[in-house]
């Protein structure tokens, strides 16, 4: 067998193998580093109007307080008209007006989290995995409003860039953490993988695994199912040519060997 129909088999072999690893889905531990991200993006669509808008919020509680204020018998009977004439147009606007409202909201986080539920687009979610201990492991992502860590309602921060980033700290030897991600519009960019970072102290570099992201090569093999089963045929086969260009002139040769000395065998002395 020749040098260059050796190396074109093993190359059919390599290439095929590895194709039907990922389409098996066991080429993910290949190489893998010691800080991973395992994530997948999904939209987050809200039905129309939903949402807290605070300044229906301070309207209605300044409506329903100054109809408390006209109802209440014992208010009118110690506060006289020019009183709660003044209570009504001077006070009460000033308390219940959108700023004070709003305020008051962001300072509940289950709230707050209301506040911004008209603004939240896609999420993110999946496992962050460390082989090996590390420090001051962030995961940096665009457009982040609100995220949670094992199921606890996590803070995101802003870095010196400008970037929305969720801190995880310490991280043991093979421990994992699961989080979620809301993100605003902003997120909404042709290649979000290339924006997710993940790093740990001493200039650490994680690599991120994400699914869910459309508009890529091949897309259409997640949704249908004979398209896959057409690929792994052609890897499959590919694989089952490349073995046998290696093996079947080896198994030739091996039989004109044994052929050898009976024919010799058989020449007149």
């Amino acid at each position: 067998m020749r040098f260059w129909q050796t190396i074109v088999a093993s190359g059919l072999i390599l290439s095929a193998g590895l194709g039907l690893l990922v389409m098996a889905g066991g080429a993910r531990g290949l190489a893998a580093p010691r800080l991973q991200a395992q994530l997948v993006v999904q939209d987050f669509p809200l039905p129309p109007g939903m949402g807290v808008d605070p300044e229906r919020v301070a309207d209605f509680m300044a409506a329903k307080l100054q109809q408390r204020l006209e109802d209440d018998v014992a208010i009118r009977l110690m506060l006289s008209d020019d009183a709660v004439q003044k209570v009504r147009d001077i006070v009460l606007p000033r308390l219940m007006n959108v700023v004070a409202v709003q305020a008051m909201m962001s300072e509940i986080p289950e709230l707050d989290a209301l506040l911004g539920l008209g603004s939240f687009r896609q999420t993110v979610s999946g496992e962050v995995y460390s082989r090996e201990p590390a420090a001051d492991v962030a995961l940096t992502v665009p457009g982040a409003l609100l995220a949670a860590v094992d199921g606890t309602v996590a803070e995101i921060v802003t870095t010196s860039t400008g970037m929305t980033a969720l801190e995880l700290g310490q991280m043991a030897a093979g421990e994992r953490h699961h989080v979620v991600i809301w993100l605003d519009e902003s997120a909404a960019v042709p290649d979000l993988r290339r924006s997710i970072l993940l790093g740990a102290a001493d200039g650490r570099r994680g690599r991120i695994l994400l699914g869910g992201d459309g508009g890529w090569f091949g897309a259409d093999l997640e949704v249908l199912r004979w398209g896959r089963w057409i690929v792994g045929s052609l890897l499959v086969a590919v694989l089952a040519f490349g073995l046998a260009s290696v093996l079947v002139p080896v198994l030739l040769a091996r039989q004109m060997r044994r052929r050898q000395p009976d024919a010799d065998a058989n020449l007149p002395s």
